[in-house]
């Protein structure tokens, strides 16, 4: 046997005979994305029998796009995904996971994720369901924020999600398959990945770059309220307890004013105290009814049947199998 044969025999047998599919989101800021392609097609290549690489446009700028556009004619197995508009992270990562049909589904941002990860997600995705990554460098900016939110959903929803966690992740088909299966208008991909209940595995790794939080505190506030209310009756829960108490607090109140008038020589004593008195019944009453609304304003976005998003084009290679020998049907 020659040296070459051996080589070929070797490569052969690190060849895997699975299909896995990547979700690339790319947004405006995205740079270099064809190059990133490139390397993560080779990748692929050089490890699995069959792949797939979903490209999500989400806002990617044109010069960005026709660098991608020619890769279709060079390199097999690439679908682009273009969105009608710029929509949240989250929804564009769902049109991905939406089409995508691998055995293994992995989910990148190319600018901060290093395509060379894909094989040990995999591996690691065989033993577990659910594999998020975790960047080993600490994600900068609203520290507080992040620690006290994630510190609210480990102990009133129930979800335990990772301080750094990223959106590099990848699933199983099954697992895949409960995610999409989800249709409220609000889909967080970490919080049902860790909702779905499968067997799920943390994935340390060095970003490419540092990581800064690009959310602005408006943004992450109505993000985490969005979340709390979607995922969990807690707060609705709190207000009733604090309608409770408060209705306490009244009574007793009440039977204080009517000792008062029973055992007093004067009733124009208190005007201080009803004052504070009717301060806090409103004020908690307006808390009621803010969170209460968010809850039917929930409600009404839940009975909508939109889609939660548009494709205005999809563009493929002119090659859609990696491995062309292959046949669906056998003799």
């Amino acid at each position: 046997m020659t040296k070459n044969n051996e080589k070929k025999k070797t490569a052969a047998v690190l060849v895997r005979d699975i299909f896995v599919s990547c979700v690339v989101v790319a947004k405006a800021d995205t740079e270099n994305l064809s190059d990133y392609v490139q390397g993560l097609s080779d990748i692929l290549r050089n490890h699995y029998t069959n792949y797939e690489i979903i490209v999500v446009d989400n806002g990617v700028v044109e010069k960005e796009i026709h660098k991608l556009t020619d890769c279709l004619l060079r390199l097999p197995c690439i679908r682009i995904i273009r969105l009608a508009q710029h929509f949240k992270y989250d929804t564009a990562l769902f049109a991905g996971l939406e089409v995508s049909i691998g055995d293994f589904v992995c989910t990148l941002d190319p600018s901060i994720d290093p395509a060379n990860s894909v094989p040990s997600l995999i591996e690691s995705n065989e033993g577990k369901d659910v594999v998020q990554g975790v960047s080993e460098v600490p994600i900068k900016g609203a520290k507080i924020g992040r620690r006290l939110f994630y510190w609210y959903n480990r102990r009133y929803i129930g979800i335990d999600i990772p301080l750094n966690a990223t959106y590099l992740a990848s699933y199983s088909r099954r697992a895949v398959n409960s995610l999409t299966q989800t249709t409220r208008s609000q889909r967080h991909i970490r919080h049902l990945a860790r909702r779905v209940g499968y067997a799920y595995e943390t994935f340390p790794y060095q970003p490419t770059k540092d990581i800064s939080s690009q959310k602005k505190l408006k943004t992450g506030f109505i993000e985490a309220l969005e979340i709390a209310i979607s995922y969990s009756t807690h707060p609705l829960r709190f207000v009733t307890w604090l309608g409770l108490t408060a209705s306490m607090i009244n009574a007793a109140y009440a039977i204080y004013v009517v000792v008062l008038n029973l055992v007093g020589d004067t009733v124009a004593e208190g005007w201080t105290t009803t004052s504070l008195q009717l301060s806090l019944m409103f004020f908690v009453l307006f808390i009621i009814l803010v969170i209460i609304s968010e809850y039917i304003g929930r409600i009404l976005m839940e009975s909508y049947k939109d889609p939660h998003y548009y494709i205005t084009d999809e563009l493929t290679s002119s090659v859609a199998l990696a491995d062309t020998e292959r046949r669906n049907i056998t003799k």
